[in-house]
């Protein structure tokens, strides 16, 4: 049905136009000055455009979208109402505005059917996709995890809603499987009280659902019933590309884990969000009080700066003033292809296969290492760093905007396990300086983490790297800007000694 209407839209769209084109054509003979260009040109401005939902991470083999039937690679922007065509061997990923990732597996194709994420309301969010054939892997963003009961993807014969959640499907024409990494999932057949134009999860009596932690099952849907069958029984052929999060992946008989908290690496290419070594902390919509507080706290100007004289003072300065660092083993790198605005000297794209060497990340930027570079950690000695170079930015509404980074101290204990630090920082939209101060544990594989007493306090994480000789780590804080919104100021830093 949607289609036909589509087809009479289109069809009286170009009736429309072509009409306006003859009296144009008709006026030109008699008036040869007369604007019959702009005419024609109104009536396809008053259409509406479709809105940019998504960024190209990885485009591997022949895809296209349509309607455009256009082919789609790297850094492309995806809108919505496309629909995903890969071929054999295709894979492609996508990062959407929200944080969410959605890969698409070979020989299979998707619609974004509906994408609409507010961060200021979210009962305006609207998430809905249509995977007609093939395999597609999501996981949720901010839209999905807030707004539960208006996520949905479609396949042929069912409907998936999510519990916030990381999960695969595949589908022919008759029959979907689905499979969960993480979170739960509700499976539902197509039928009177389970219709493909709502949205949310079914509440249907032949709803099932299904959870990560039921262990090895897998959900199949197949003549108006779900069925839960043994993990094993996956269909085989289309399995991840490389580069898809390993930490998350799921195929077949087994499930990947890395031993730790697990890294949410769906969201590590979202600004704002800090991740270091295993750790992983999500964006943060700051409260105005609390960035109204970190704003006005002048005992955190003087705690500042008594820690950066204690640093000074009781860590030993392996390099003096002026010389030069040795030589950094660790590299610079960003994730978008267009860098973020206001900044200079952006960092060089990265590559997402590069994720397995990733030190730290702060959604707009990572910095990263050779394989091993974590492996060695002293157990002696108190340290000063210096600092080599730092990135910034202030989160805004229209995306993040290149802040400064003056100078900073950090200091290490080794035999204890221990860090503080502290950071000057500024942007154009924030009055005075944005101090980042902070101290607490490292552990002994080299990890380190900031203790928070209040919430205005700085998110710090980072880790030692190059046998204790270097170290990075991330950064945010609640702020208010000049025109009184709350808002936070996030980066990351590079030191040595």
């Amino acid at each position: 049905m949607l289609r036909v209407l589509a087809h009479v839209c289109c069809v009286s769209l170009q009736l429309a136009l072509g009409a306006a084109s003859a009296q144009s054509t008709v006026s030109a003979a008699n008036q040869p000055q007369r604007l019959a260009a702009p005419q024609a040109r109104s009536a396809v401005d008053a259409l509406p455009k479709p809105a940019v939902v998504a960024e190209v991470l990885l485009a591997v083999g022949a895809m296209r979208r349509e309607p455009a039937g256009e082919p789609l690679k790297r850094g492309a922007q995806v809108f919505e109402g496309d629909q995903i065509h890969t071929q054999d061997g295709a894979h492609l990923h996508l990062r959407f505005v929200d944080g969410a990732m959605v890969s698409v597996r070979p020989n299979s194709r998707l619609q974004i059917e509906q994408y609409r994420w507010d961060p200021q309301n979210a009962g305006r969010n609207q998430v809905k996709f249509r995977l007609d054939e093939g395999v597609a892997r999501s996981i949720t963003g901010q839209a999905g995890e807030t707004s539960k009961d208006r996520f949905r993807l479609n396949t042929p014969v069912a409907a998936v809603g999510v519990r916030g959640t990381d999960f695969v499907v595949q589908t022919g024409l008759n029959d979907s499987a689905v499979l969960v990494n993480r979170g739960a999932v509700v499976i539902a057949p197509f039928d009177t009280l389970c219709r493909a134009d709502a949205l949310g999860p079914c509440a249907s009596p032949a709803s099932r659902e299904l959870r990560a932690e039921m262990g090895e099952w897998m959900a199949k849907v197949e003549a108006g019933r779900v069925q839960m069958m043994s993990a094993k029984e996956w269909p085989a052929g289309r399995r991840p590309h490389p580069s898809e999060p390993r930490s998350l992946a799921f195929e077949g008989a087994g499930r990947e884990s890395n031993g730790s908290a697990g890294v949410d690496t769906a969201q590590v290419a979202t600004p704002g969000v800090l991740t270091a070594g295993n750790v992983s902390i999500g964006l943060i919509n700051a409260w105005r009080n609390d960035a109204a507080a970190a704003a006005r706290d002048p005992a955190g100007e003087r705690l500042a700066e008594e820690r950066a004289e204690h640093i000074a003072r009781a860590y030993t300065k392996v390099v003096n003033p002026g010389a030069s660092l040795p030589a950094s083993v660790l590299t610079w790198g960003r994730w978008a292809q267009t860098p973020i605005a206001n900044e200079q000297n952006p960092a060089p794209w990265i590559e997402r296969s590069d994720y397995a060497n990733m030190l730290v990340s702060d959604g707009v930027n990572a910095i990263f290492g050779p394989a091993g570079t974590r492996d060695i950690v002293p157990n002696n000695g108190r340290f000063a760093f210096v600092l080599r170079d730092a990135r910034a930015a202030l989160l805004t509404d229209q995306g993040p905007s290149a802040g400064k980074i003056q100078g900073g101290s950090l200091g290490i204990d080794f035999a204890i396990g221990r860090f503080e630090t502290v950071l000057r920082g500024s942007h154009q939209d924030v009055d005075g300086t944005i101090v980042i101060s902070g101290s607490g544990p490292m552990r002994n594989d080299g990890l380190f983490r900031a203790l928070m007493a209040q919430p205005a306090d700085p998110n710090i994480v980072g880790v030692v790297a190059n046998e204790g000789k270097e170290a990075v780590y991330v950064f945010s804080k609640p702020v208010l800007t000049r025109s009184g919104q709350s808002s936070s100021f996030f980066g990351l830093s590079r030191w040595g000694r």
